[in-house]
């Protein structure tokens, strides 16, 4: 008998506490609502370099693709700043490489000016609407960035890009000169494929091949035989021997004052 009293007892508390516990919770306080997270957040935190708030944020699915009063997004901001670690997450939780600031600057060309080979191939890799050839607002071009940095893989790929042009745009003139001072004939035979013009030197109207002969240089009228700016056999043959009839004296000076 005491057996079963005990057991009502034991049931009956057991109800009790249950209906407090319920009874607690209807009278009780609202749970807080869950705070959102502005993209603008984001853009600071990446702009500030603060990792915790870039952490919590990415937790948060924030939008990735938010900007700042530029036009900058979260990872131009980064790569610009060459925070590469920051840069790599941003693409992982779905930053769209393409997308400029209000100058035309983009991240691609953000990592081709620092010279970051890595960084530079995963943002190609992810890009839908590369446009090497297009200018910022200063008249800068992917390539004359690649240039900047340096890295002769970036200015290479970056030049394989390139689609075909009418003219030499002052880049793909600056990446010739480099090319021709290095004796870089792969180089230049590429940029060549790249025109259908000749090229001309920098401030010049007239070809690089007429400037090669006017001014008698041996070198570079070998270089851009080398790279068959003159295609056929026949005319190479014909270039050469005004070439060499044109570098006696008087024959020189009377060219150098037409290319001058």
């Amino acid at each position: 008998m005491r057996i079963f009293h005990r057991r009502l007892v034991l049931r009956a508390g057991v109800v009790a506490l249950i209906l407090i516990v319920l009874w607690a919770i209807a009278i009780g306080p609202e749970p807080p609502a869950r705070i959102s997270i502005s993209p603008d957040e984001l853009v600071r935190a990446v702009t500030i370099q603060r990792d915790t708030l870039v952490d919590l944020c990415l937790m948060e699915r924030v939008d990735p693709n938010g900007r700042d009063g530029q036009g900058r997004t979260p990872l131009l901001i980064a790569t610009s700043q060459q925070d590469w670690k920051t840069a790599r997450r941003l693409l992982d939780a779905g930053a769209a490489v393409d997308l400029a600031d209000k100058n035309g600057f983009t991240p691609v060309m953000a990592s081709a000016m620092h010279g970051d080979l890595e960084m530079f191939q995963l943002l190609l890799a992810r890009s839908t609407n590369l446009h090497p050839e297009k200018p910022c607002t200063n008249g800068q071009d992917l390539l004359s960035f690649a240039l900047d940095g340096g890295h002769q893989e970036i200015i290479k790929t970056v030049v394989q890009r390139l689609p075909m042009m009418p003219e030499w745009m002052a880049s793909t003139r600056r990446a010739l000169s480099r090319a021709l001072q290095a004796g870089k004939n792969d180089e230049i035979r590429l940029l060549l494929s790249k025109h259908s013009a000749p090229p001309t030197p920098e401030g010049k109207n007239v070809p690089f091949l007429a400037y090669a002969i006017a001014s008698s240089n041996v070198s570079l009228f070998s270089t851009l035989l080398n790279c068959e700016l003159i295609p056929t056999p026949f005319c190479r043959r014909v270039a050469t021997k005004i070439f060499w009839r044109c570098s006696r004296t008087d024959c020189a000076a009377t060219s150098k004052k037409i290319v001058a």
